[in-house]
């Protein structure tokens, strides 16, 4: 279990997300919001999926009263994690200078759009945004732009900042140390890509066994959808060819004819109902599975036969929420 106490100032989703997680490893995280309140609480699941298991306090920071408080909170903890935006938390007088000063082994990291000195610091950004100028709205529709709707710098920025945290902390025990950490989302999310982006940034475009590689797609049933997974192994594409009647081809020679093959493929897959698809493409031992809507993840705990949800209660409701994965 971790054993540590953790400081969190931030809305929305990665900090709070970050400082979850740390709580799920058995850190004691004080949540800190202004009297209004984190404007998450708007939405209200998003708000207790991020928040559960911490301790919430409302103080003004702006105040000389709050500004004192937080230090004094800050002088017992081991990590403080905020959101604010660039040149706030020194404003208010809670920045990492002035915390170290009283609590010089605090681990103090900063998530913020576009890092604490980039040129495009002092600019507000969301997730959306983000996925915009790193070309993930571009790679998300193999080539036009479109919103997946899935907030992956938010993602990647807490998940780069629980490894960042948890590394200074294994280094403090070693050196009595603390550490400043500036996590940013951007990076984090061109970090996050490294498949497509290595390949674009090599001029060799995107990569096409991902992209235009008809073995690797989804598609229509009579009454549904699948998914094939060929990637590039060429005796599960033989095994298709065989099992649908479709020229037996190499996987290469289909991403070449990506269109037209693709199209035999369509066809003969549109006869079937997913069920029978299925089951006719597993026989032949070949990467296939059904398509789900994300509200039937209760369904997909059946067919796992592993449970996926909990419900939790939290400030009086109660929520179903997605379990953690270990």
């Amino acid at each position: 279990m971790l054993d540590a106490k953790v400081l969190e100032v931030a809305f929305y989703y990665p900090v709070p997300f970050c400082t979850r997680i740390l709580a799920s490893l058995g850190a004691e995280v004080t949540k800190i919001e202004p009297p209004y309140g984190d404007p998450a609480r708007m939405i209200g699941e998003m708000y207790t999926v991020f928040n559960f298991g911490k301790k919430i306090i409302r103080i003004d920071l702006k105040t000389e009263e709050g500004k004192k408080k937080f230090l004094e909170l800050a002088e017992k903890s081991d990590v403080i994690v905020e959101g604010l935006r660039p040149g706030t938390a020194k404003k208010l007088g809670i920045d990492y200078e002035t915390v170290s000063k009283i609590n010089p082994v605090i681990i103090y990291c900063s998530i913020s759009a576009f890092g604490q000195k980039s040129k495009l610091s002092k600019f507000p950004a969301h997730d959306l945004n983000i996925l915009g100028l790193t070309g993930i709205l571009e790679i998300c529709g193999k080539g036009e732009f479109i919103d997946p709707n899935i907030q992956f710098a938010d993602f990647a920025s807490s998940m780069i900042a629980v490894i960042a945290i948890l590394s200074a902390l294994i280094e403090r025990e070693r050196t009595g140390v603390g550490k400043r950490i500036d996590i940013s989302m951007l990076r984090s999310a061109i970090f996050g890509i490294p498949v497509h982006l290595t390949s674009l940034i090599n001029g060799l475009g995107m990569v096409r066994e991902l992209t235009r590689n008809p073995g690797y797609d989804v598609y229509r049933t009579k009454d549904g959808y699948i998914t094939l997974g060929i990637v590039t192994e060429e005796h599960f594409w033989k095994r298709l060819c065989n099992v649908l009647g479709i020229p037996n081809i190499t996987l290469l020679e289909a991403m070449n004819d990506y269109k037209r093959i693709k199209e035999e493929i369509e066809k003969r897959i549109a006869v079937l109902t997913t069920k029978e698809a299925v089951e006719k493409l597993r026989f032949a031992d070949i990467p296939v599975f059904e398509v789900y809507r994300a509200k039937e993840i209760e369904k997909l705990e059946e067919v796992l036969g592993e449970s996926l949800i909990d419900e939790i209660e939290f400030e009086g409701r109660k929520t179903k929420i997605i379990r953690f994965p270990w």
